[in-house]
């Protein structure tokens, strides 16, 4: 029988995610103020630090950016992203048991470590990379909101 102590141990809640502080700002709130910086920083591999994505490639799938799944009794914690050639495709295409409905899916690694950063996922209209949360790290901004 588990304990609650097991229960949190297996189940972390959103609040571990402080090491990445683009998931504080919604960035519809200030997309149309330029005074205000839109925090495109590069995530980077936690391991390696090898660049991965940026925050700009954000997007949301099914209304959100963030979601989480049980796998084999652990929660995981990603996020969606449009491009992330930090990553590199392993094993083959999986056509069963997406997370996301209607969708296929493949590993993804790091390039330089080959630590598994998440999934792409691929449909006939799209497709989209499914990162870990705990997989990543954000550096320094890149650019000013507005800015080319």
């Amino acid at each position: 029988m588990s304990s609650d102590n097991d229960k949190r141990r297996r189940f972390p809640s959103w609040d571990g995610m402080d090491h990445l502080s683009y998931l504080t700002v919604n960035p519809f709130i200030i997309e149309n103020d330029e005074s205000h910086e839109l925090p495109d920083k590069d995530l980077t591999c936690s391991e390696c630090k090898h660049p991965v994505t940026k925050v700009s490639e954000r997007i949301e799938i099914f209304g959100r950016h963030d979601h989480s799944f049980g796998n084999l009794g652990y929660l995981v914690q990603l996020g969606c992203f449009r491009d992330a050639p930090g990553c590199r495709g392993v094993q083959g295409i999986s056509y069963g048991y997406s997370w996301f409905w209607g969708y296929a899916w493949q590993i993804q690694v790091c390039r330089t470590c080959y630590t598994q950063l998440g999934w792409i996922y691929m449909s006939e209209e799209e497709s989209f990379y499914g990162l870990i949360f705990n997989t990543l790290r954000e550096t320094g901004s890149t650019q000013q909101y507005g800015q080319t």
